[in-house]
């Protein structure tokens, strides 16, 4: 087996649907099959896929183990030589998995650890698909840029999202809508961290595959479409969101950071999102949830 397409599901089943269609209709020359994990579905995913995609081989969770819980049971059940991650929120437009594959074949001088493309949204706009590794002082800069709504410009590296005359081009990480790697990497770096629910678990998983020397690159040829956000339900101003963010943050740097930077930084993190007490988008109730998250032991 060359691929296993590993897909996330939670209460996503039409968007599911439309995704696995188009792994079928655009995947040709490549010996693929597609693994899809349900954390628990109460939209009737689990029947939908039984009764509709019966070659799809199903693992059904009985609890919401989030993002890299659940990629990390599906990876223990696939037969590929590659792990394709793929969100359920996402649209193949062509050949996308079989260009990976072509493309890590053929260029193994590049010590390729994962792959990814540049992400696309319905109208063919380039959206985010990479990041650089996060810096406390550039989210600290970011969070007080935005109360002065973007007023400084920032000195931090942006997110590449032209390819220009290039056919791909090295980033810290690729978002986890799609990312390609071989299996025997993945497990040499244990898979995600299985403290990480959601957010910040492909990041941590990108710096220990970078720790070890392998790089990551985004390629030119894959067109995949990504319904940014469409397969997370929360509101973009939802307490409970902006929580679960914070707490992939919060892990992440406690495990990246020595233990004095660490809490000076959640210290200082908490201070300037005080003002969130006045933001009139979420409720007071959720306000003081909040701040009452930050406070809380990681």
């Amino acid at each position: 087996m060359d691929v296993s397409i590993i897909i996330v599901n939670y209460n996503t089943k039409e968007l599911l649907s439309n995704c696995i269609n188009s792994i079928y209709k655009n995947t040709s020359n490549v010996n693929f099959e597609i693994v899809i994990v349900d954390n628990a579905s109460t939209d009737g995913s689990q029947e939908f896929i039984k009764k509709n995609f019966s070659d799809v081989l199903l693992i059904e969770s009985d609890e919401n183990l989030g993002f890299g819980k659940a990629n990390n049971l599906g990876a223990k059940s696939a037969s590929g030589d590659f792990l394709f991650l793929l969100n359920s929120d996402t649209i193949l437009l062509n050949n996308a998995i079989f260009l990976f594959l072509d493309f890590y074949n053929k260029n193994k001088f590049l010590n390729i650890g994962c792959l990814g493309g540049l992400l696309v949204d319905q109208n063919g706009n380039a959206i985010h698909s990479s990041e650089s590794f996060p810096l406390k002082r550039r989210i600290f800069f970011d969070i007080i840029n935005n109360y002065f709504r973007g007023f400084f410009r920032s000195p931090f590296k942006r997110e590449t999202l032209d390819f220009e005359d290039k056919c791909y081009f090295e980033v810290d990480y690729i978002t986890g809508a799609d990312l390609f790697l071989s299996k025997e990497l993945f497990f040499k770096v244990k898979g995600f961290d299985p403290r990480f629910f959601m957010y910040y678990e492909e990041t941590d998983l990108q710096k220990k595959v970078s720790r070890l020397g392998p790089k990551s690159f985004i390629i030119k040829e894959p067109k995949i479409i990504h319904l940014e956000g469409a397969s997370v339900s929360e509101a973009l101003f939802s307490a409970k969101k902006r929580i679960m963010i914070n707490d992939g943050m919060f892990k992440y740097f406690k495990k990246n950071s020595s233990f004095i930077s660490y809490y000076i930084f959640r210290l200082f993190f908490l201070i300037i999102r005080l003002p969130i007490l006045f933001d009139r988008r979420i409720t007071y109730k959720e306000r003081r949830q909040y701040i009452h998250s930050l406070m809380r032991k990681n």
